[in-house]
């Protein structure tokens, strides 16, 4: 029996645990920091190491073999700032003979492979950057070797980046096919020399921030008859294989931004073409049909769909978490496969992806406690409760069972409503996460209704692919169908989601349309919801109506006044004038954007009587820059 422990140092760290080729848990680093998105580059003792064994009823005494991956370490260049350990890490001995270190694209490439259960597969990743190094080679060495060829003085060192590689799986080995390295330039988020450095440059354009793909790929879905700016063409050569321009980045973006479709649409298109050229070039290339992708350009639903529907692709299979998060789980999976005598040719299908902490008791003394009323008990059928306040057009969270790996809400940690019975659904949830009104929301289905309704893969566990709304669901189904025709859906199977998929059957025995809407459970720059007192805390948003846990079904507290005070760390301030002027409260580890009125009467009083159930309110409490007074 082997039991690895894999571990991703870099940005949306994370760890994770394969125990004889069984992914047992796998955890980000931002659910348990409650900062998202975070990472660091170094061993730091808040990596969730603790957790993640935890979470899959081990310690570290349990672990045989522990392989890292460091994102940015570059030869000749760790240290200073940029360590590969920090000087209080305590969590193991970086030098233990258990501890490895892969390199960054063999770790994706193993992510998507082994769960795959595909005895032989071609594999593409794609990414902005991987490994640096000297000879843009893959690598699993002892960390003693790592530590000791990255730290060391060579003169004018020459260095790679690798940016996409292709590979071919067989008898349990990769083969690297062929690989594309990243050119240095002084303007990287300009300059375009990948699909993933294409999406990512128009993201950030388009809405002045990091992390807004996902923005990205529903804006260039939306209807538009504006004159296009900005083609595909312009972007990439129409033939094959397609090339990339760059000279077309003169562009000036519309304060309104779904006045941006057109060059949201071209970039979309063109990423469409790029990637589906590399996937018919990695299956053409090993001769194999089935394929595996895994790296951060494949939470692109469109991109994915469009592989699918290539001719030469037998089966498709992207993880759950294919961006840099899922490198601990490739690494774990290579950890158990090179300590195994003879290489194994694949390991189980993973479609499930409750891979993360167990959600925390929620005791009607508890939620009594934050004004909640108790509706249903555990003795009774919590299921059909719930999917009967769904049908009376309810919004439910939910939050129960082991939480989901990936940055996907699957079931467990999700904000539910009925797409018929629930008034403005889309709306609604929209509302809830403070997100653009023409942000689409995703079908829940089960996977013997999936064709009923779409028209897409057999599959889509990890809601990883765009479907097709049939045109004649399209008017009843309008809240989940986005500008295109098109549905983000996630199947639902007794095996992978129990709990949901009873729920949808307790829908379809009393003749509705069994399809949920569901939307991740946490609000913006928020983790997705891991504790008890904060899921008692954000249902209590005025739109939700109620609270499912394995403890109960509990209505939400009616709106109503709270004393708040501020918190004995916390700053106010004010930036801008007039009626651009934008209130912040600041405690040094979390900043919250608030209301005039609210910033005004926190100035003038030290408690003051506020809505119970506001949004800025209650994101304050959460964040705990303003306490209960």
């Amino acid at each position: 029996m082997t039991v690895a422990l894999g571990i991703h140092c870099g940005h949306e760290s994370s760890c994770a645990v394969v125990r004889d080729g069984v992914l047992l848990a796998a955890i980000q680093q931002e659910r348990v920091t409650r900062r998202k998105y975070d990472g660091q580059e170094a061993l730091t003792d808040r990596l969730p190491v603790r957790e993640v064994l935890a979470a899959a009823g081990l310690t570290l005494d349990d672990v045989d073999v522990i392989v890292s991956s460091f994102q940015a370490a570059g030869p000749s260049g760790v240290g200073l700032q940029r360590p590969l350990l920090s000087a209080s890490f305590s969590l193991f001995d970086p030098f233990d003979p258990r501890h490895h270190v892969v390199s960054h694209h063999l770790a994706h490439a193993a992510s998507a492979v082994y769960p795959s259960g595909f005895p032989a597969a071609a594999v593409l990743v794609s990414d902005s950057a991987g490994t640096t190094s000297r000879d843009g080679k893959d690598f699993y060495v002892p960390f003693e070797e790592f530590f000791r060829t990255y730290y060391s003085d060579v003169s004018a060192p020459a260095v790679r980046t690798e940016m996409r590689s292709l590979y071919a799986f067989r008898h349990g080995r990769f083969e690297l096919l062929e690989r594309a390295f990243s050119q240095p330039h002084n303007q990287p988020d300009v300059f375009v020399q990948s699909e993933a450095s294409l999406y990512d440059n128009v993201a950030r354009f388009l809405f002045r921030k990091e992390h807004a793909h996902g923005q990205l790929m529903a804006l260039a879905a939306l209807d538009s008859d504006r004159p296009a700016r900005l083609t595909a063409d312009d972007i990439v050569t129409p033939g094959s294989p397609p090339h990339l321009h760059n000279g077309w980045q003169l562009l000036e973006a519309a304060a309104d931004l779904t006045q941006n479709v057109d060059i949201a649409r071209a970039t979309q298109e063109a990423f469409n073409r790029l990637i589906v050229a590399h996937a018919a070039r990695a299956v053409d290339l090993s001769g194999l049909a089935d394929l595996c992708c895994a790296g951060g350009v494949f939470l692109n639903l469109s991109g994915n769909s469009a592989i699918h529907e290539l001719p030469q692709v037998r089966n498709l299979y992207v993880p759950s978490c294919p961006h840099d998060a899922g490198i601990s789980t490739g690494a774990a999976y290579l950890g158990w496969a090179r300590t195994e005598p003879t290489p194994p040719a694949g390991a189980a299908k993973v479609t499930c992806d409750f891979l993360g902490r167990a959600a925390e008791p929620v005791t009607a003394h508890q939620a009594e406690g934050h004004g909640y009323t108790v509706t249903a008990t555990p003795d009774t059928d919590l299921n059909r409760a719930a999917a009967g306040v769904l049908l009376d057009g309810a919004v439910m969270v939910r939050y129960a069972g082991r939480a989901e790996f990936g940055p996907r809400a699957l079931g467990n940690r999700s904000i539910l409503c009925h797409p018929v019975a629930c008034q403005d659904a889309k709306s609604k949830l929209n509302s809830i996460k403070k997100r653009q009104p023409w942000r689409p929301v995703a079908p829940m289905v089960r996977t013997e209704d999936l064709h009923t309704y779409f028209t897409g893969p057999d599959e889509a566990p990890f809601m990883n692919y765009d479907f097709m709304v049939r045109e004649e669901y399209r008017a009843v189904l309008k809240e989940i169908v986005h500008d295109d025709g098109s549905a983000r859906v996630q199947t639902v199977t007794p095996d992978d989601n129990p709990a949901i998929h009873e729920i949808l059957t307790h829908i379809a025995a009393a003749g509705q349309i069994p399809v949920l809407v569901n939307t991740s459970f946490n609000g913006p720059a928020q983790p997705i919801i891991e504790s008890a007192d904060d899921a008692l805390d954000f249902a209590r948003n005025p739109e939700i109506a109620f609270l499912l846990a394995e403890d109960g079904l509990f209505r939400s507290p009616p709106p109503g006044k709270t004393p708040v005070r501020r918190s004995a760390a916390t700053a106010m301030a004010a930036f801008g004038s007039g009626a651009d002027t934008r209130y912040v409260l600041s405690n040094g580890e979390a900043q919250v954007p608030i209301g005039r009125d609210l910033f005004v009467a926190l100035l003038e009083q030290e408690a003051v009587l506020t809505d119970s159930t506001a949004a800025d309110v209650v994101a304050c409490l959460r964040a705990g820059v303003l306490t209960r007074a």
